[in-house]
């Protein structure tokens, strides 16, 4: 029986090449920079790179869930990086709520500002990958965010970084294009330090998942900013 399109094997993504070339890596590390990003690429090519999930019968990505997750923003890296691009809009979109708010004084008020433009930058290179991969920026979604006090503000600054950081650390083994997973695993471990600058303001533990993070699935993240947004 002569295999068809549908048995091919889906083409490798960039953190298996990586896995696969030690001169490509070298590269790449030197390209990314600094030892957050080259440690978070040893634990994805320990714990991935060398396998990938399969589709389910019937062609469904179970890292999107058909209609679900990243497949609605595009397909394969031009969806990963739209539905990146839209987390990334709501949290400079929070910062700057908060900030705005006049709830927050201090070390609160000056860490929403420093995180603000972090996010901001995330925006921009994110646009640019967008545009690079042939696609437009997503609509630019309105959230509903709790302003009410320092402590609820610091509180979901924890939740939506915390969402963040997990969002981008499923999606990184799925990246084909190189230059996208340098700047998502960038992202990422930026996310990861905003996130652990906010538990320890908020006295709680900076890593509540022990040694290695969770990653959430886009279907989850997705489910969960449900609630707090409405569409641009």
């Amino acid at each position: 029986m002569r295999p068809t399109e549908t048995d091919a094997p889906p083409p490798p993504s960039a953190v298996e090449e990586l896995a696969c070339d030690p001169s490509s890596r070298k590269r790449f590390l030197k390209a990314v920079g600094g030892a957050g990003a080259a440690g978070a690429l040893a634990t994805l090519i320990a714990a991935c790179g060398k396998k990938k999930v399969q589709p389910t019968p019937g062609g469904s990505d179970p890292n999107t869930g058909a209609g679900l997750g990243t497949d609605q923003y595009g397909p394969g890296d031009l969806g990963i990086a739209r539905y990146a691009l839209t987390l990334e809009y709501l949290e400079v979109s929070f910062y700057a709520q908060a900030v705005k708010s006049g709830k927050l004084t201090g070390k609160a008020a000056e860490m929403a500002r420093r995180f603000g433009k972090n996010e901001q930058q995330h925006v921009q290179a994110l646009e640019g990958a967008v545009k690079k991969l042939g696609g437009q920026p997503p609509s630019k979604p309105r959230g509903n965010f709790p302003l009410q006090s320092s402590q609820a503000i610091l509180k979901f600054a924890l939740d939506l970084e915390s969402l963040g950081a997990a969002a981008y650390l499923a999606q990184l083994d799925r990246i084909q294009d190189k230059e996208l997973l340098a700047a998502a695993l960038s992202i990422h471990s930026v996310e990861g330090r905003h996130t652990a600058a906010i538990a320890s303001l908020l006295g709680k533990d900076p890593t509540p998942q022990g040694a290695f993070a969770q990653p959430a699935q886009a279907g989850d993240v997705l489910n969960q900013l449900h609630s707090i947004t409405a569409p641009g």
